[in-house]
């Protein structure tokens, strides 16, 4: 990254020029979750609606000041390797390249991470994840997260990339960043030369939750990638009050098929401490899931959520969903059941 952080974000002052009274006030109530948006997204919400759905993905409101809802929902922190490295699947691991981001999502599953002061990967941390994937055969993919990964320089970037690609039991490389929505001049030339000269498959996960993200900067920054060979899979966490609705999820799924991005996971947006407003119930995000099925399966992703003391589970076709006091029951066609917590 060359861009310096004032060139990318808006200043305090810019900021609470936008907000009304009481968010100002909020804000200094929330010094520990600090909001961090960039111009770039910042140009694309209707400051003068409330209900603005990028403003409500990025704008804190009272019920973050809840104590509903987990600090480490997935669990996440057990399975860490190190500072840099999670493995929690067999087959898989991440890789942690920066705790900083192009802006703060009040729902982010890493919320804890916004109170570290901001590291970022450096050489002897690579070589203690690339000793430690050597000795772990069975992972077969590295998945490159943070915090954004594209937040580091292309020079750590690439170190990444080229020492995962000289390990030969990783067959690809998974890069989740935020980045066509926040910030899609990150998306430059140098970057995609680093991912065009890969040894590996790379796959590019994006992370769009609402049609309006799609603008006329990201979808040309989205065609070039795609025209220099990188595949685009799209994650979408379902959000209440923000996309909770199958007009605005097949609008969404609909305009990243038309170029040529894939629709992957969606996902129920877990019970975070300060975020957990924005789940929504379960019963009703299964029903939405089931409407948009009627339409074209090349745009409709796999339906997931964190069930806690297992992972990940796809909730595919066949799934009862039974509620049980503070908890739904969910039970796989093989008659296996998984705990989840009622909210929403």
């Amino acid at each position: 990254m060359t861009r310096k952080g004032a060139e990318i974000f808006l200043s305090e002052s810019e900021l609470l020029a936008r907000l009304s009274v009481s968010e100002q006030k909020l804000l200094k109530r929330l010094e520990h979750y600090p909001v961090l948006i960039s111009r770039y997204f910042s140009r694309q919400i209707d400051w003068r609606n409330p209900e603005d759905p990028l403003r409500k993905q990025v704008i804190p409101t009272r019920a973050e000041l809840s104590q509903k809802g987990f600090l480490d929902f997935c669990g996440e922190r057990k399975f860490m390797v190190n500072r840099f490295l999670i493995h929690r699947y067999p087959d898989r691991a991440v890789v942690l390249g920066t705790n900083q981001c192009f802006g703060h999502c009040r729902f982010c599953f890493r919320k804890r991470f916004w109170k570290e002061p901001s590291w970022v990967i450096d050489e002897d941390g690579i070589k203690v994840v690339c000793n430690y994937l050597r000795k772990k055969p069975e992972v077969q993919e590295l998945i490159i997260s943070g915090g954004d990964p594209l937040r580091m320089d292309n020079l750590w970037l690439e170190e990444i990339i080229g020492r995962a690609g000289l390990l030969k039991q990783i067959l690809w490389i998974r890069l989740a960043s935020r980045a066509l929505s926040f910030f899609p001049e990150r998306i430059d030339e140098g970057l995609i030369k680093i991912l065009k000269r890969a040894k590996k498959q790379i796959w590019f996960i994006s992370h769009f939750n609402h049609p309006q993200e799609l603008q006329k900067e990201t979808k040309s920054r989205i065609k070039r990638l795609r025209e220099a060979g990188i595949v685009i899979l799209n994650q979408t966490v379902l959000l209440k009050g923000i996309n909770d609705r199958v007009k605005i999820l097949i609008e969404l799924f609909s305009g990243l098929c038309e170029l040529g991005v894939k629709p992957y996971y969606l996902f129920q947006c877990d019970p975070v401490l300060g975020g957990a407003d924005f789940a929504v119930n379960l019963g009703k995000a299964v029903e939405i899931m089931k409407q948009c099925s009627r339409y074209s399966g090349l745009m409709i992703p796999r339906f997931a959520l964190e069930v806690p003391n297992y992972g990940k589970l796809w909730l595919g076709p066949g799934f009862q969903l039974r509620k049980s006091g503070k908890n739904y029951h969910l039970v796989s066609p093989a008659g296996k059941v998984y705990s989840y917590p009622v909210s929403g």
